[in-house]
Order: structure tokens, then sequence, then C-alpha cells
């Protein structure tokens, strides 16, 4: 079940955690029944009241996360499906090897540093 915390794939507010998305998208989504899936919409029915006081200013919306520069991925797994079209692609600069979760969007990066590398650097 989606929680304030979880990151939108979709639409206008991509890649920012629901808590953070304005409720007024939230609710225009709600009364126009255009729910980008399941989850979104079971998130907005179980929290409607929420949402209802942070369109009122009764409770504070979430501020967003600073995004990265870097592409983001919603999920492991797209971030992981990136990768390996990327390994199949013919080209001389590195490649991607793994990915990460990023401590500051929340999202998902790729990086050509193996974790062995990365966990003697830090």
């Amino acid at each position: 079940m989606y929680t304030d915390n979880t990151l939108l794939e979709l639409g206008e507010y991509r890649f920012r955690k629901l808590g953070g998305v304005p409720p007024r998208y939230l609710l225009d989504m709600h009364q126009r029944k255009t729910y980008f899936n399941a989850e979104i919409r079971e998130y907005i029915e179980s929290n409607l009241e929420l949402i209802q006081a942070r369109m009122e200013g009764r409770e504070p919306i979430l501020m967003p996360q600073i995004l990265c520069v870097k592409v983001v991925y919603a999920k492991e797994s797209d971030a992981k499906k990136q990768i390996k079209r990327i390994s199949q692609r013919a080209q001389k600069n590195k490649k991607p090897v793994r990915c990460y979760e990023c401590p500051t969007c929340g999202g998902w990066h790729l990086t050509s540093i193996p974790w062995e590398e990365w966990k003697l650097m830090h």
C-alpha cells in the first residue's frame, strides 16, 4: 500500500513523495476518478481527510526533496532493467554495473563503480 513516502512514478509530480504532492492535485484526481493505478486510488481514499486537511492548511504538506541531477528511477527494478539494456549497447565510455537508492531524492540511480570499489572509497 502506498504511504506519504511513496514516490509517484507518473504524472506531473513524478518522483515526488505522495505526502509532498499538492493536495489539490490528489483531490482533482479523486474527483475525476482518473487514478494512475489501484494503489494511488487506495492511498487517496484512505487518506482523504488528511489530504483535505493539507488543502485547508490544517496539516503540513511534506517538503519536496531535492531532486538529483542524475537520472532518477522510481523503482529498483526499473534501474536494473536500464542497466541490462545499456549493457547490450556498444559504447566506449563506462557502463553502469549496479544501481543504488539515493539518500537525497529517494529514487534509484545507476553507477559504473562496482560495490567492492565503492566500499573501499567509503
